[in-house]
């Protein structure tokens, strides 16, 4: 156990290093929030998914695997689809109009109450359902693994992830993600593979990762469906294939900041896009990393059928992952996996913090409290507001206890928001009659009227519906205040119309590269990927 928080310690400080020295010259605001719009394509790519990847998907999709299997690997495959609409439709549009914030769009299209709005829904989503939910489920895997008490994961957490945040800023946030997502596969990679190796020698293949994966399929063949009934709890394939699992992946990859912030830091249109398909092609990675080991920890440890159960009983999903890399992994190489999860914890937290930091200094400092601030004033007052932030989230995390199905729980309370979210933004590419009050009513009863079903539902006031499906209803009502309230004379106004329209420079650098770099070609290589994976596992 000493080696293993030797190695896991020596990686903590190697990440520190490079955040601080990724980034000590921020002259001015780009510098600081976005990397001097400078980053190439695959530094965006891997960062994307860094940035994605946190214990909610380590704990929380590992568990939901354990308990319903491959199935839940619809929300990593369909993104890359998402990614391909947002790389096509979206990022070029915000790229030549040299936004830093996703607020900013909407008040460009909109108006500054309705970019007001969502930065506030913005901010509460990513420091109590995100940040604090990824700082106690990190505190929770390296209590499960090294036996340190929760409070010193968290304070860990907050001090190194937060610290190379606070002084580096967003650059030192993107390049300290290359060092996470390369451990953060490394790592995942091999406990699936020791699981499958296990698997296999306890069912007679041998000891072959082949034989390991078909016994699994063999042995629990229930857990290799991707299609569940269309009353399924959690992923019903109308929800799935129809419904909200699609506005769940526009607004994660499309209109989320935390997210977007790396591609509007492209250097140029055909890097934002190159690395929006490499971070694609990624996401068809991850359930080989968090989804398998989920199975895997229920073909071993499940209390009545578990191969292993008389050796470890796991009565709880969401403790899989973490119970593969202290059963199955050698002293040593369990530091270097965790260091792995830690990192791409750390990762999250510091694009979380990059993103509500972004938020609060552009869209509401700069927009309300300070218009001429300089630049040395927003890179202080961004300073202030990520430790602000961090505290916040660390205090929330500290005492959340009882989270179950914790994947589940953050797509669900971010299916509060993000239907009317998807509504504003897809109307304001695409509907040129969309009007700023329409927009603001519906930002504001969209969420308001999610939230009151959902509590409603807790209560047991009104029926259960699978939290996908009712997305859709909630999308249809923005959608419809946004008809009802939308421009009805024969003039539109010119802030209606966004025009993604490439200027010549960036046509002629885009058409000067080859077909077998374009992104188009990628993208259909990507979604013949896709699809393939859904016929293998219908």
């Amino acid at each position: 156990m000493n080696i293993d928080l030797i190695v896991f310690g020596i990686y903590l400080l190697i990440v520190a290093t490079v955040g601080y020295f990724a980034s000590r010259k921020e002259s001015v605001s780009d510098d600081y929030f976005l990397a001097g719009r400078n980053l190439t394509w695959w530094i965006i790519g891997g960062s994307m998914i860094a940035a994605n990847i946190s214990t909610h998907h380590f704990i929380g999709m590992s568990g939901s695997a354990y308990r319903i299997g491959i199935a839940i690997a619809s929300f990593e495959w369909l993104a890359a689809i998402a990614l391909i609409l947002y790389g096509k439709f979206f990022l070029p549009y915000y790229l030549k109009s040299r936004i830093t914030t996703m607020p900013e769009f909407l008040e460009r299209r909109f108006n500054d109450k309705v970019r007001l709005v969502y930065a506030i829904i913005s901010l509460i989503g990513y420091i109590v359902i995100e940040l604090a939910v990824v700082l106690y489920t990190g505190s929770l895997a390296i209590h499960s693994i090294f036996g340190l008490p929760i409070a010193y994961g968290l304070a860990i957490l907050c001090l190194v992830g937060g610290g190379y945040t606070v002084f580096g800023g967003f650059k030192a946030v993107a390049y300290t993600d290359i060092i996470q997502v390369t451990v953060l596969i490394l790592g995942g990679l091999t406990v699936t593979l020791l699981g499958l190796n296990q698997v296999s020698q306890l069912t007679g293949h041998g000891g072959s990762v082949v034989g390991g994966f078909q016994a699994l399929m063999t042995s629990s063949p229930e857990k290799f469906h991707m299609v569940k009934p269309w009353n399924d709890p959690d992923l019903p394939w109308i929800g799935v294939f129809f419904g909200g699992l699609w506005l769940a992946n526009i607004f994660y990859w499309g209109c989320n900041q935390f997210i977007t912030q790396r591609t509007l830091a492209a250097r140029s249109v055909w890097h934002g896009q190159m690395g929006v398909v490499f971070a694609g092609f990624l996401k068809l990675l991850v359930p080989l990393l968090v989804v398998i080991p989920g199975i895997i920890a229920f073909r071993l440890y499940a209390p009545e059928t578990g191969l292993l159960r008389d050796v470890c009983v796991l009565e709880k999903g969401d403790l899989a992952f973490p119970t593969l890399v202290k059963q199955l992994l050698p002293v040593g190489l369990t530091g270097l996996v965790m260091a792995g999860l830690m990192g791409c914890v750390m990762s999250h937290i510091a694009s979380m913090l990059s993103a509500s930091s972004s938020i609060l200094t552009f869209d509401i400092y700069k927009n309300y409290v300070n218009p001429n601030a300089d630049n040395k004033s927003l890179i202080r007052f961004g300073r202030i507001t990520t430790v602000l932030v961090l505290i916040a989230a660390t205090i929330i995390g500290f005492y959340l206890r009882d989270l179950k199905a914790i994947f589940i729980y953050i797509q669900k309370y971010w299916a509060i928001a993000y239907p009317s979210v998807c509504a504003l933004f897809l109307a304001g590419f695409f509907y040129k009659r969309a009007t700023a009050k329409g927009a603001l009513i519906a930002i504001l009863v969209g969420p308001f009227w999610a939230l009151s079903f959902t509590l409603a539902e807790n209560a047991g006031w009104v029926p259960s519906i699978p939290f996908l499906t009712r997305a859709v209803i909630d999308f249809a009502v923005a959608i419809l205040i946004l008809f009802i309230f939308r421009h009805r004379g024969a003039d539109i106004p010119a802030q209606a119309t966004v025009d993604r329209t490439m200027p010549p420079e960036i046509a002629a650098e885009l058409a000067a590269y080859p077909w077998y770099k374009s992104f188009n070609f990628w993208s259909l290589v990507l979604i013949g990927c896709v699809v393939a994976l859904y016929i293998r596992f219908f």
